[in-house]
């Protein structure tokens, strides 16, 4: 096999279609409106079951809410109230999910809060520390590292689970098209009992995970960033790689909250399958 990165998860589907791929990951919606277009994807492997982006906000606006980290992780949303909130770009997991958990806390997304547009990584990361936005979500490492940094406290971690409507999920999932699928079978499942065994090696070798991962893809980044990273995203692999319609259903409530439509049969055999995963 070949590995060829791609700018944007936003281009993975392209990737599949175009035939410059034969799997990618990406998150439902980057299955579902191509899906009901009556493209014929197949999502074989569930990579992440729990939402892995970290809501970090800054200290001062914490201070003049009066925040209360002991509060159970529903009222310490509520501190995002008045907030402006950075976002990478609309209907991105950082809006969605964003205007999501505002709505489990009670809030109204349109009316008690701003959300921007802001850009990537390190665009964030300067909004956040010159006092631009408030707050944002993302996965690791950079609300950790501002955290770390003195500049903001993490209110909602959701690497660790706090939110059961954010857990239990379809988060990210490999998938290729039904064609593929169906012609090339073996191949399929070697590559995702592959990612079983990657997993599973990972989490009993993290120290020579983490040094594999600096030499061969993260040179660049610094030792105890790659490892925070590291172990906040663990918990969130699944051991599996099972998807449920269950939590496929939950991922579209997530989705319809914000506005935004997924009409699909979501029982198995439709856009996603089992069967690849299991022995």
């Amino acid at each position: 096999m070949n590995y060829n990165e791609i700018d944007s998860g936003a281009l993975s589907a392209a990737a599949i279609l175009s035939g410059a791929a034969q799997m990618t990951s990406d998150d439902l919606m980057g299955v579902a409106p191509l899906q009901m277009q009556g493209k014929q994807f197949l999502m074989v492997y569930n990579l992440l079951d729990r939402m892995t982006m970290d809501f970090v906000v800054r200290k001062d606006a914490l201070a003049k809410a009066n925040f209360d980290p002991n509060a159970d992780v529903k009222t310490r949303a509520k501190v995002l109230k008045g907030l402006t909130i950075g976002i990478t770009r609309p209907a991105a997991p950082t809006d969605v999910y964003s205007r999501f958990i505002m709505s489990e806390a009670g809030l109204d997304p349109q009316r008690d809060a701003t959300l921007v547009q802001i850009g990537g990584v390190a665009a964030l990361s300067a909004a956040f520390r010159s006092g631009k936005i408030d707050g944002f979500m993302l996965s690791p490492p950079l609300p950790q590292t501002l955290e770390r940094e003195g500049y903001g406290t993490i209110v909602i971690h959701n690497t660790a689970g706090e939110l059961p409507s954010l857990t239990g999920i379809t988060y990210i999932a490999l998938f290729t098209t039904k064609e593929f699928a169906e012609n090339n079978p073996a191949a399929v499942k070697a590559y995702t009992q592959g990612i079983q065994e990657g997993v599973r090696w990972v989490n009993d070798n993290r120290d020579e995970a983490l040094k594999m991962l600096h030499d061969k893809w993260f040179k660049d980044t610094p030792d105890q960033t790659l490892a925070i990273s590291l172990d906040r995203l663990l918990p969130g692999l699944s051991k599996t790689g099972e998807f449920s319609e269950a939590g496929l259903r939950k991922v579209q409530r997530v989705y319809q909250t914000a506005g935004e439509k997924i009409d699909l049969d979501f029982r198995e055999g439709g856009f996603w399958t089992n069967k690849f995963v299991r022995n």
